[in-house]
């Protein structure tokens, strides 16, 4: 295992976690965050004040994850089995760390990430189902289901994906959509996404454009017009949060 001189060591952990209660992956102050709960378990482990800690993702507030890497160094070598009975047995139990490791120095959660897939769940049923609450957007209308499927063939391959993101500075919004696979399993409505990157508020962007292609408001072939447009105010429609999942991380 790389490490420096000084005896630095790159921890990898492989995690899960319930987004509902936080406020989202980036850390915040007075406000409950995952990586401010994983700051405060793995300084109290390694006693230390504090221990920066980088994720593959910067999850919105209540979207959840399968699937989330995060990474942290320290000079402090902790066997990974002890690392993670300990961290388990303080984070919340919305958070679960399923698999630690130790990495090369070089490796960083965010950077080496080679592509992602993320979930969208729809209920889409007149009738709201309290077992999904906070697990997925409830749409009380029929949507068309094959006009949704129209309309996401625009989507797929390689394109400048700038009208269904937040502005970021620096960051390459031509990206390479592998697949937007949409199916539906009785009222539960899927839609999976798989790409090298995703932009801040894309999938939900993406999602809720589509739905609104399935409630009628908009054409399949509008939505090949605003994602040629790159122009964000072409796409207001934002998907709730709370439907989405992080499914999985390549390296």
């Amino acid at each position: 295992m790389e490490k420096t001189k000084e005896g630095v060591y790159n921890y990898l952990l492989e995690l899960s976690f319930l987004g509902t209660n936080f406020h989202g992956w980036q850390y915040q102050p007075n406000v409950p965050t995952i990586q401010g709960e994983l700051m405060k378990a793995i300084s109290r482990l390694f006693k230390l004040d504090w221990v920066p800690i980088i994720g593959c993702s910067r999850t919105d507030a209540g979207v959840h994850a399968e699937q989330f890497f995060a990474n942290f160094k320290v000079f402090k070598n902790i066997e990974p089995y002890k690392v993670l009975r300990a961290l388990n047995g303080m984070l919340p139990p919305q958070i679960a760390v399923k698999n630690v490791k130790l990495v090369e120095l070089s490796f960083n959660a965010r950077f080496s990430a080679k592509g992602k897939i993320y979930q969208y769940l729809v209920w889409n049923d007149s009738v709201r189902n309290p077992f999904l609450l906070d697990r997925a957007w409830h749409i009380p209308f029929k949507l068309d289901l094959e006009a949704i499927k129209e309309a996401a063939h625009y989507l797929v391959g390689r394109h400048d994906f700038s009208a269904f993101a937040k502005n970021e500075e620096g960051r390459n919004p031509i990206i390479e959509l592998e697949y937007l696979k949409i199916s539906k399993e009785g009222n539960l409505l899927k839609l999976e996404l798989k790409a090298t990157h995703f932009l801040r508020y894309m999938v939900r962007r993406i999602v809720g454009t589509l739905i609104e292609v399935g409630k009628g408001r908009l054409k399949p072939i509008d939505v090949k017009g605003i994602l040629e447009s790159k122009n964000p105010n072409r796409a207001p429609y934002t998907a709730k949060p709370y439907g989405l999942y992080l499914i999985k991380v390549f390296y």
